[in-house]
């Protein structure tokens, strides 16, 4: 089974964009009636004041990314990311993302872009129903619906600039998309080899262990120069033999194995601990786990065939991602130097800490 990026595209591509549809989905895509009423600001970014619900917004989005980056299986509360607190690194990047926000509005109107009519009409629309889809998690953590347009609308003029800049910037070339594409990501080929018979019931001792024989047998024969795609199905008819499980040729061998991407930002199907090993290794490298329930096999496999096929597959895809970050950059790049004073006592009355998790 090959998994393309258009099928994952949603959960892994789209984690590096600075979008409306990102952040709403990471978010839970709702909100409630503000319920924190003092201090009403919480910072100055370049002379802008950042209302509560504002900074509240964009603390929760900074949270719940962290949530997928915290080491070692910590939580925000206790864990670090990348050598940091994950505490601080929460408010580092709300304050980054609220100088984005500011750049935002100014980029827009300096852009002559304008947000209004039946597009401002659809995007209120959205942003009502996003806020109504999880009304109480917002709502515990005192953000408004007034503060959740606010937001969606700004990500909404985000979305909009970078469409208009991504019409006139130049195209990448092949060669360049090919190689962020090896670079940032790898396609993972797995199978689980069969423990259980037809009735479910598991593998004697002497079965398991001549199944696991297979599995390693497999293994050194792909690290020899074979691919999974040309030598599972024969190890997958010798482990149905030894555990009495029948063998069918149209959905046996497909149930068992598995091909996806996993990448900077996501580990797809696979452990942290698979990617990590096969990253590190060259195409067709073969790695076998067998304490787990059943023996499984992984192959680092091409990210693709040749030019022509990651031309008509993966081309538009990654040079979209490639213009994306690039604009990430350049709003990064217009924020940075903006000047941020907090107000310590309003910082610490939304403290990371105070965040309350979804139910």
């Amino acid at each position: 089974m090959k998994c393309t990026i258009s099928v994952w595209e949603g959960t892994m591509l789209n984690l590096k964009r600075w979008t409306a549809a990102v952040l709403c989905a990471a978010l839970g895509l709702g909100l409630s009636a503000c319920t924190l009423k003092t201090p009403a600001n919480v910072m100055t970014v370049d002379g802008v004041q950042v209302p509560a619900g504002v900074y509240l917004m964009y603390q929760l989005s900074a949270y719940t990314e962290a949530e997928s980056l915290v080491e070692d299986g910590a939580t925000v509360q206790d864990g670090q990311i990348e050598g940091r607190d994950a505490v601080d690194w929460v408010h580092e990047k709300t304050v980054e993302d609220l100088r984005r926000w500011v750049w935002i509005d100014r980029e827009f109107e300096a852009q002559g872009l304008k947000l209004e009519g039946d597009e401002l009409t659809e995007a209120q629309s959205q942003a009502a129903s996003h806020y109504e889809a999880t009304a109480d998690w917002y709502a515990d953590n005192g953000i408004g619906a007034a503060s959740y347009e606010t937001f969606y609308l700004t990500e909404t003029k985000y979305q909009m600039l970078y469409e208009a800049w991504a019409e006139t910037a130049h195209k990448i070339s092949l060669e360049d998309a090919e190689a962020y594409m090896d670079e940032h990501y790898v396609n993972i080929s797995s199978l689980v080899l069969p423990v259980s018979d037809d009735e479910g019931n598991q593998a004697t001792d002497e079965a398991r262990n001549q199944i696991d024989t297979y599995a390693r047998e497999l293994t050194d024969a792909l690290n020899a120069g074979g691919t999974l795609s040309e030598l599972a199905e024969e190890t997958v008819k010798k482990a149905c033999e030894a555990v009495g499980r029948t063998y069918d040729e149209e959905s046996t061998l497909s149930s068992l194995m598995m091909t996806g991407f996993a990448s900077d930002d996501s580990n797809g199907y696979f452990s942290e601990e698979v990617v990590q090993a096969l990253r590190d290794q060259d195409v067709g490298y073969a790695m076998l786990q067998t304490e787990l329930s059943a023996p499984v096999i992984y192959q680092r496999v091409a990210n693709y065939a040749d030019d022509e096929e990651f031309e008509s597959m993966y081309y538009v895809q990654i040079e979209n991602l490639m213009k994306q970050e690039q604009y990430q950059q350049l709003a990064t790049e217009g924020s940075s130097g903006y000047a941020v004073e907090e107000d310590a006592s309003a910082v610490k009355t939304y403290a990371v800490k105070n965040i309350k998790e979804m139910e």
